[in-house]
Formats: structure tokens, sequence, C-alpha cells
């Protein structure tokens, strides 16, 4: 928004611009060229330019000055105002040529006198109203871009409000499942009971702050996976196996809360889980190419395999979350991984990440 100073001088300078173009239809006479000189024309061509920038700045002063009370009237009576303002400005447009060419008061009451006021008035509610017009328009344009970012800030809330529900769903399957677990080692072998217990509680150390968090770090999506993994290898044993290699230059990077984790998840349930073989997965994290990439591998059943082939709820609200929080520039890529498995792997912007701050970091 332009202050109100710099309206002024740009209304000047329109003003000064308009005129001159205006007064240029002195060269535009019939044989002009060929009756009067280069000076006469020169000389021409000024008067009149000074009689057109009477008018405009009179006409320019007189609606700046009834600006002034338009937020007093009634929204139905600002055009009249305006339109009245016009009309003044042009007169004492008008005045001032009189005065200016010394022709009297009596000039005022001759047809062309009306005429060059007529004109100007016409002339000014045009360029004005095409000004008003295109204000008009810019504002529209902002009211319709304002209501896209709170549509994008509304449709980002609902997916993270829905990742919410889906955690609160899915977090007392597997916590239930790894409390049977632990039950039943300390039945038969208490050490291995006691290490899933362990992993358990560090895993909900750093899962329970982070789902109520609207941002976290890369590193403690990383430490995350990490808990929850073995938590799991305790349960599946010799048939998991794992990696994590997140760098510490980057492990600060901000990243959405339980996205990796949803990945691995994922990779578990669809990919090492129906296979009969062993598995492993290896999670990787780098800044390549001006984009962070992090990548989810598996040895499972792959593509074919699958269930759900990659079309689950969880790889759909990361796909969702990625664009709600990063735009077209991020994305999900699933390819296969050789000789079997899948490979998953969020691209992001690194300008978009470093756009977003996590909330640890900012409070």
């Amino acid at each position: 928004m332009l202050s109100a100073m710099t309206q002024v001088r740009w209304r000047i300078a329109f003003v000064v611009i308009f005129c001159l173009v205006v007064a240029t239809e002195v060269l535009a006479q019939p044989d002009v060229f060929a009756y009067w000189s280069v000076a006469a024309i020169a000389s021409g061509l000024l008067d009149y330019y000074l009689q057109c920038l009477g008018y405009g700045f009179a006409i320019l002063l007189a609606v700046m000055a009834t600006e002034r009370t338009l937020p007093r009237l009634p929204p139905f009576a600002r055009p009249f105002a305006i339109g009245v303002a016009i009309v003044v400005g042009a007169f004492v447009g008008g005045l001032l040529d009189v005065a200016f060419n010394d022709l009297g008061l009596a000039y005022i009451q001759t047809t062309r006198f009306v005429g060059d006021v007529l004109r100007w008035v016409v002339t000014a509610a045009a360029v004005i109203g095409i000004y008003v017009f295109q204000l008009r328009a810019s504002a529209a344009g902002a009211r319709i871009h304002a209501a896209a970012l709170d549509r994008v800030v509304l449709d980002r809330q609902m997916i993270e409000a829905r990742l919410q529900v889906m955690r609160a769903q899915i977090e007392p399957h597997f916590l239930f499942n790894t409390l049977a677990n632990v039950k039943r080692l300390c039945q038969n072998d208490i050490g291995r009971g006691l290490t899933m217990l362990d992993n358990l509680v560090r895993y909900l150390r750093a899962a329970l702050p982070q789902l109520r968090a609207g941002a976290t770090t890369l590193g403690q999506e990383a430490d995350l996976v990490n808990a929850y993994l073995d938590v799991l290898q305790i349960r599946m044993g010799s048939y998991l196996t794992y990696s994590i290699d997140v760098p510490s230059e980057i492990r600060d990077f901000p990243f959405p809360p339980m996205m990796l984790l949803t990945l691995a998840e994922n990779a578990i349930k669809h990919g090492l889980a129906p296979s009969p073989e062993a598995g492993r997965i290896d999670i990787v994290a780098c800044q390549r190419n001006g984009q962070l990439i992090v990548s989810v591998a598996d040895t499972g059943v792959g593509f074919g395999g699958a269930k759900t082939g990659g079309t689950g709820i969880g790889l759909a609200n990361t796909r969702a979350r990625l664009a709600a929080l990063y735009g077209p520039g991020a994305e999900l890529q699933l390819s296969v991984n050789e000789p079997r498995g899948v490979v998953a792997s969020i691209r992001v912007p690194l300008a978009e990440v470093a756009a977003i701050v996590p909330a640890s970091i900012a409070g």
C-alpha cells in the first residue's frame, strides 16, 4: 500500500504527463507546420500546455480536498461528491485560463469557455473512473488472494487435525500389541521383556510431545523412528534390521511431526510384515540440488505383493500434508528398491524448509 505522500507524488506526475499529452493536439492541427514557424508552434504548444496544467491541477486539488470528506459521507453520496469536485475544479481551471490570458469576465459567458469546461469535466471523469475501477479491481484481487491464503491455512489445519485423529486411532493398537508382547516376554525371557519396555518408554517420551507440536526437527523425528523400530525389533527379532543415517548438519532442519514415522510404519505394515523372509529398513536423509531428501527403503514384498499398493491413508495423508505445508514444490515419490521392496522419498525445496520454524525452536 502506497503512503499518502507517495500517492500525491504519483498523481502530480500523472497530471503533468497527461496534460503534456493533451497539449500535443496543437501539433495535430491541419497544415500547422505549413503556416506557422517552429518558434510560433513551440510558443503555442507551451501556452496550451500551461492552460491544460491549470485545468488539471485545479481538478486534482478539488478531488483531493473532497476525498478527505468521503469517509463521513454515505456510500451512495460519494460518487456525486467526486462529480461535484470535478465540475468545480474544471470551472476553477477555466477561471485560471481567463485570468492568465486576460480574457475578461465576459468570456465566461461564451460557448467556448463552457465547452472547454465541459470537455475537461468529461475527460477528468473518464480518467478518475478508470482509476477507481483499477483500484477496486486491485482490492478485489487482494481479497481473493487473502481468501486463498486463508483456505490454504484452513486446509493445513484440517489436515493436521485429521492426522491427530489418525494418530489417536493408531497409537492404542501399537501400545496394546507392544504391552502384550512385553507381558509374554516377561514370562519367558525377562531380559528381552525389560528391553522392550525400556524401548517403549523411550518411544513414548519422544512421541507424546510431538503429537501436540506444530512442527519438529528432522533429528527429533529420526530419534522417534529409531525408538519405534527398537520396539518392533524386539517383537520381530531377526526378521527386522534397520539403519538410520541423518547427518548432523541437517538434524535441526524443520520437519513435519510424525511424517517420517508414517513412512516407517508403512514400510513395516505393507512391506516387511507380509513377507515370509527377513527384511531391512534403511532411512537416509541428505540435501542435494537445493532439496531436502528423506527416503525410507524397505526390502519387503514390493508393489506386487503389497495389499494397498501405496494408496493407503498414510501415504495419501503425507502427500496432502506436504502440499499444504510446502506447496507444489514438495512431493512424495515411490520407486522400486533393488533387488526387492519399495523406496518412499520425500523431497522438499530447502527454501521452503527454511520458511517453517519448529515450535520447539521458535519457543
